[in-house]
C-alpha cells in the first residue's frame, strides 16, 4: 500500500514494528511523548531520558523500544509535515497500519496543533550546512598603514562544532562588501 504521510510510498518494516510497540501504550501517553518529540523537533534538542522513561514505564518497554517509538513519531510528524498531509488523512493512514484509533485521533491532533512550528522548524534546517554565529573585525597593529582589515568569521555547522575562518578584505572594498551583504539580506528577507 502506498500512504500520503510517507510520500506515497509504502511503509517501512521497521515503523510497523514500532506502530505495534506504540499500540501498547495508553492514547494519553502517546500524547504526552508526542509532546515531548514535538519540542524536540522545534527547538533542536535532546529529549529528557527521565521523562520518556517514566511514559514508557507502564507498557513495560526498555529504553531502547522507547528511542525506537521516540524515532517512529519523528518520521510520522516530521513525513506528515513535509508531504502536507492533513490530520484526518494521517489518523486514517496510521488506523490502517494498525494504530488505534485514540492513539491515531492523539497523533493527528498533534499534527494539526504543531503543523506550523514543525514546518517553520524543518525550512530553517532545509538547505543549511551551517550558518554564520558571529563575525568581527580583528583589531590589528596596522591598523593605519594596513590596506587590509581582519574580520573573523564564527561558523556554526549542523553538528554543533563551531569553526573559525579569518579573511583579509582591503579596505576599498569594505563598502562595497557591506552594501552587497545588506541587499542580500533584504533579498532572502523578502524570500
Amino acid at each position: 500500500m502506498r500512504f500520503r504521510f510517507l510520500g506515497d510510498g509504502d511503509c517501512p518494516d521497521w515503523l510497523l514494528a514500532e506502530i505495534n510497540v506504540l499500540s501498547r501504550m495508553t492514547s494519553i501517553k502517546v500524547k504526552l511523548l508526542g509532546q515531548l518529540v514535538v519540542k524536540s523537533i522545534v527547538g533542536g534538542n535532546e529529549l529528557d531520558e527521565d521523562k520518556v522513561k517514566k511514559l514508557t514505564y507502564d507498557a513495560k518497554l526498555e529504553f531502547d523500544d522507547a528511542k525506537a517509538i521516540i524515532a517512529a513519531m519523528e518520521l510520522i510528524l516530521i513525513s506528515s509535515v513535509r508531504y502536507g498531509v492533513n490530520a484526518t488523512d494521517l489518523s486514517s493512514e496510521l488506523q490502517q497500519l494498525g494504530l488505534p484509533r485514540e492513539h491515531s485521533v492523539a497523533i493527528g491532533r498533534l499534527h494539526t496543533d504543531n503543523f506550523n512550528c514543525i514546518l517553520d522548524s524543518l525550512t530553517a534546517q532545509s538547505l543549511r550546512l551551517s550558518h554564520l554565529s558571529s563575525g568581527e573585525m580583528l583589531p590589528s597593529d596596522e591598523v593605519n598603514t594596513s590596506s587590509f582589515i581582519k574580520m573573523s568569521l564564527k561558523l556554526k555547522k549542523l553538528d554543533g562544532i563551531e569553526t573559525t575562518t579569518s579573511i583579509n578584505v582591503p579596505k576599498s572594498q569594505l563598502p562595497v562588501l557591506l552594501e552587497e551583504m545588506k541587499r542580500v539580506r533584504a533579498m532572502m528577507e523578502g524570500i
